[in-house]
């Protein structure tokens, strides 16, 4: 379905029916169908074994999971060959929280794999190719850092510990899959953290 889609798109775009503009969106828009169809998916399979994630044991609610986009992908701008930078949050923090199957995982250890097996989906190679390259080193502390992280370990980072270069990164940062709920508690920390005040001259050094 993905590579019928990317035809279309790239016949209308050889035929001259798309500006280049458009050709982005275009294409933008099919990764994001493509991601909201993975994670449902790897959401399905994790929950088949493990049962859903719940906040704990007095609290039943269940924890939320989102994709954010940075890079290409997050300002809308994807081309034929770019790659996916993704970025794995979820709401909760306490850790005790745990799934509700019969296969009982605690939650940072749900998502982590919820992460894992949509990376592999994404990038795993078939005879008809594979759906994009993923990067996930755009995420808190890089390479080194969590796969998935919680939203109020997120904002500790970006607040206290985030590079200049990884705030101008957060400019173009949004959330593609998950919950409008999580969604906009996410585009509260980038607000806040893209809006407050910095020394100009501090800045323009940090940025050169």
């Amino acid at each position: 379905v993905q590579q019928i889609n990317l035809l279309r798109i790239a016949a209308a775009d050889l035929a001259g029916h798309l500006p280049l503009m458009r050709v982005s969106d275009r294409l933008t828009g099919l990764a994001e169908v493509i991601l909201r169809q993975v994670l449902l998916l790897a959401w399905d399979e994790m929950v088949a074994r493990h049962g859903r994630p719940r906040r704990s044991m007095q609290d039943r609610r269940l924890v939320q999971f989102a994709v954010v986009a940075y890079g290409k992908l997050g300002g809308i701008e994807l081309g034929y060959g770019s790659d996916l930078d993704l970025v794995f949050l979820h709401e909760g923090s306490d850790a005790d929280g745990q799934t509700d199957g019969p296969r009982v995982l605690d939650n940072p250890s749900f998502f982590a794999r919820l992460a894992q097996r949509m990376v592999h989906w994404l990038t795993a190679p078939t005879g008809a190719g594979r759906l994009y390259e993923v990067d996930t080193r755009l995420r808190p502390s890089g390479g080194s850092g969590l796969l998935v992280s919680g939203l109020e370990g997120f904002a500790d980072y970006q607040h206290h510990h985030a590079w200049t270069w990884e705030h101008q990164a957060l400019v173009r940062a949004r959330v593609v899959a998950g919950p409008p709920s999580l969604a906009r508690r996410f585009e509260t920390i980038r607000h806040d953290v893209l809006g407050r005040a910095r020394d100009p001259a501090t800045l323009r050094g940090e940025v050169r």
